[in-house]
């Protein structure tokens, strides 16, 4: 049986590395590609994820991570706190 709060591997593959390369993009100063990658990760998790604390959690995340922009280093520390939320088991 599943556990309904398991994130699908596709899903977890997918936020995996669109908030790798927001991170990524952050830290080097492009804030235009930081923001759409954040935008369609807070998407993905907004459709993807099943209701609950993980999915409020991350969607929480990718929002505090646009809101940082143009502070690369801060957004940047919010995507991969973002993306540690999506690989806990359960939170």
């Amino acid at each position: 049986m599943t556990d309904p709060d398991e994130v699908p591997h596709d899903v977890r593959a997918s936020l995996d590395q669109l908030l790798a390369e927001a991170r990524a993009a952050a830290e080097r100063g492009d804030a235009d590609t930081a923001r759409a990658l954040l935008d369609t990760a807070e998407t993905v998790a907004s459709k993807k994820l099943p209701s609950g604390e993980r999915r409020d959690r991350v969607r929480w995340g990718c929002a505090a991570a646009l809101d940082a922009l143009p502070n690369g280093d801060l957004a940047a520390a919010y995507a991969t706190a973002t993306a540690d939320a999506v690989a806990e088991p359960n939170p």
